[in-house]
């Protein structure tokens, strides 16, 4: 889970990707050369993957860091299911919503050729011709004039951008943007204060849906103001019908929350009328075979797997140990005749990704050797292509029998990462003091030695450490691999589950929907307290095995793992050395930013007296004088939040490094998952010093940070000592 960051930070994830000429994918694991930090920074993202209607072919859609331009791009890949073999069909800047036309052998896509993104046809033959192109004017990204944070690209010009066919291919249904320029004059009270902390002022512009026919005419759906987030953010999530199609608006209130409205437009009547805000449109959800929408309920190890349709009326398939929905997989289809439905299935524990085939007899499932991420079927839903990946095993193409159950391998995405000798890659769970799971995988040293104690850094984020290469969004800048092989044991570790018990669920319930309904010391302990007790059962585990030096022990995470990162090293003395990656969340500077969710973490204001003690046993910036180990900060934009916390630590005496990541220009900035290359390589050279430096005591002179030494020297020589000395287990 994701909680909001600094206004300007984005949550949303992606990792880079080189692709390569397809070869056939071993089963075994390679024998072959170590990890590079440029196979750090090449690790392929997949964004998308489109399987054509005969089963037969299937385009996929990754993101490459170029690093001769110093850029990410999106390469567009077209791969024979039959043979394996492959060819690039075409490489943009941008390239999105990839799906397959239906009654076509071509397929569709949001590509930015030079023109911003626009909506174009895709031929089997590479032919690439626009189907729909529309002024540019709005902007998207960390930069001047932007209408929405950067989506971890750089600066993005949009005319087209969302869209979705109908199941006949006879329509289409596609949202433009158009930019327009904002009031000029004195402007008052809460326009002045939505600027409140902001670098660049915001972008203004209307969003409007439209429907094109089979012959080209075209009409007008609606035309929607900036305050409707939902639309801005849409991808074209409409649910057709036989006589139209239902789409979603949300109106702004004059509490500052939305209100939904779903709306239905007739192909006869040529207009729309609004459903009602108590109708739930349930394929828009993960779609059942009963027309329904599926959902897994419940706590623990096993999850019940429900349908529920549109009057509530409710179906149980039973209980699995495995979840469905999980938004890093593909979501759900469901065959026009309502026989069958598929849907994302992701176990519990050493999560990896599966498929579950759901028919009015009952849910059966599908697993492959790896996870099997995104994936995409033919109409029927009698076959599928999919992306099968793992925590040693590189992302492959394969195909998928749905109806004898079978997974076949059938080209590699990239044969650079094969030709790396897999390191070991254990899962792992640990129970905290206070009786809580976490999951999470140990990574261990290339040439492990049982005879010697390891260095050790935890590495965390939220509960994304799954069975998944190398993820970025997982990952982010911490090289994890490289870590491995210059000696470090890496713990990936989880939150503890959200809904292992209802004690946490609760607290993430409060959490999510704003509201306090639970005390602040139960927030503080089921939130973050407990993470950081997770941690430090892991260390004390793995020290009692003799595997790792409780003297040299480091953490590192951002965004989500940002919180637990600072929260850890100004509640525990265990940590040397922490790297806190772009998140400022916790500090009582954006309160008034986000007052909802922080009421709903400390009881209220910061300024109020009865609530300031509340900041002050959790708030980071408030506690910097309990920290004891070094803290280095690595920032997408100056957040004040982690300004704060850099100063209150450098008041402290706790030695510490803030260290700001540009953007393109003077008018942009980077994304909070970083999108430049050279920044992505600068930040993961730097991490690697900074932890042999504080936890190793080794230097290199000709380290990215070699320059900074002598200041690492001074802050040494003035801290105070807090750590307190640690006495090895036995």
């Amino acid at each position: 889970m994701e909680r909001p960051l600094p206004p300007r930070a984005i949550l949303l994830t992606w990792v880079t990707a080189a692709v390569a000429a397809a070869s056939t994918p071993s089963s075994a694991l390679a024998e072959g050369r170590r990890w590079t930090l440029d196979d750090q920074l090449t690790v392929p993202e997949l964004r998308a993957i489109a399987i054509a209607a005969d089963g037969d072919s299937a385009a996929y859609v990754t993101r490459v860091a170029d690093r001769a331009t110093d850029k990410t791009v999106a390469r567009l890949t077209l791969v024979d299911l039959k043979s394996g073999a492959s060819r690039e069909l075409l490489r943009a800047d941008w390239i999105d919503q990839l799906r397959r036309i239906p009654g076509s052998k071509a397929w569709s896509a949001l590509i930015d050729r030079g023109e911003g993104v626009q909506l174009y046809r895709i031929e089997a033959d590479g032919q690439v011709v626009p189907i729909i192109v529309h002024p540019a004017t709005v902007r998207f990204g960390e930069v001047d004039g932007w209408l929405l944070p950067g989506f971890a690209h750089a600066p993005l010009g949009v005319g087209v951008k969302a869209y979705s066919w109908s199941p006949d291919g006879r329509w289409l249904f596609y949202l433009v943007l158009d930019g327009i320029h904002p009031e000029r004059g004195v402007q008052h009270d809460e326009r002045v204060a939505e600027l409140r902390g902001m670098r660049r002022p915001r972008g203004q512009a209307t969003a409007s849906f439209y429907l094109r026919a089979a012959d080209g005419s075209t009409q007008l759906v609606a035309t929607r103001p900036r305050s409707d987030l939902r639309t801005l953010a849409s991808k074209g999530d409409v649910n057709w019908t036989a006589t139209g199609f239902e789409y979603v608006l949300m109106d702004a209130e004059e509490s500052g929350r939305q209100r939904k409205r779903t709306m239905a437009w007739s192909f006869a009547e040529k207009r729309s009328r609004e459903m009602g805000s108590t109708v739930q449109i349930a394929s828009w959800m993960l779609p059942g075979p009963r027309g329904g929408g599926l959902a897994a309920e419940g706590l623990g190890d096993r999850r019940e797997i429900i349908e529920t349709d549109g009057h509530g009326r409710r179906h149980s398939y039973g209980l699995f140990p495995f979840s469905v929905g999980h938004g890093a997989a593909f979501g759900g289809f469901r065959t026009t005749n309502g026989r069958r439905a598929i849907v994302n299935a992701r176990t519990i524990e050493d999560a990896r990704y599966g498929i579950a085939v759901i028919e009015n007899r009952g849910l059966r499932t599908i697993w492959g050797e790896a996870s099997l991420t995104k994936c995409d079927f033919t109409p029927t839903l009698d076959a599928g292509a999919c992306i099968a990946e793992g925590q040693t095993k590189p992302p492959a193409i394969v195909k998928v029998d749905v109806d004898a159950g079978e997974v076949e391998p059938v080209a590699s995405v990239s044969p650079q990462h094969e030709e790396i000798e897999a390191l070991k890659v254990t899962p792992r769970s640990w129970i905290n003091r206070y009786g809580h799971k976490a999951t999470g995988y140990v990574v261990w040293p290339r040439d492990y030695d049982a005879r010697a104690r390891y260095p050790a850094i935890i590495v965390t984020h939220g509960t994304d450490a799954d069975q998944r290469f190398a993820v970025q969004e997982n990952q982010w800048e911490y090289p994890v691999q490289m870590l491995a092989e210059r000696g470090y044991v890496v713990l990936l570790v989880n939150d503890p589950a959200p809904r292992q018990n209802a004690e946490i669920r609760d607290a993430y319930d409060a959490w999510t929907l704003q509201r306090a309904a639970l005390a602040p010391e139960d927030m503080r302990k089921l939130l973050w307290l407990s993470g950081v007790a997770s941690f430090e059962a892991a260390v004390e585990e793995l020290a009692a095995e003799g595997i790792i030096d409780k003297e040299r022990v480091g953490i590192a995470g951002y965004s989500r793992g940002s919180q637990m990162v600072n929260v850890a090293m100004t509640h525990s003395t265990m940590f040397r050395a922490a790297s806190s990656g772009d998140g400022a969340y916790l500090e009582p500077v954006y309160e008034p930013d986000m007052p909802d969710s922080y009421h709903a973490v400390f009881g209220g204001s910061p300024f109020d007296p009865k609530f300031l003690p509340n900041y002050r046993a959790l708030s980071p910036s408030l506690r910097a004088a309990e920290a004891c180990g070094a803290i280095l900060q690595q920032v997408a934009a100056p957040h004040t939040g982690a300004i704060d916390f850099y100063k209150a630590l450098r008041a402290a005496g706790v030695p510490a490094q803030l260290s700001h990541f540009a953007g393109e220009d003077d008018s942009s900035d980077e994304t909070h998952i970083f999108h430049i290359p050279s920044n992505r390589m600068a930040a993961m050279q730097e991490n690697i010093a900074w932890f042999d430096y504080w936890l190793k005591g080794e230097r290199d002179p000709a380290s990215i940070s070699a320059s900074r030494y002598a200041e690492w020297d001074r802050m040494k020589r003035a801290a105070p000592t807090r750590c307190p000395v640690v006495k090895q287990p036995a």
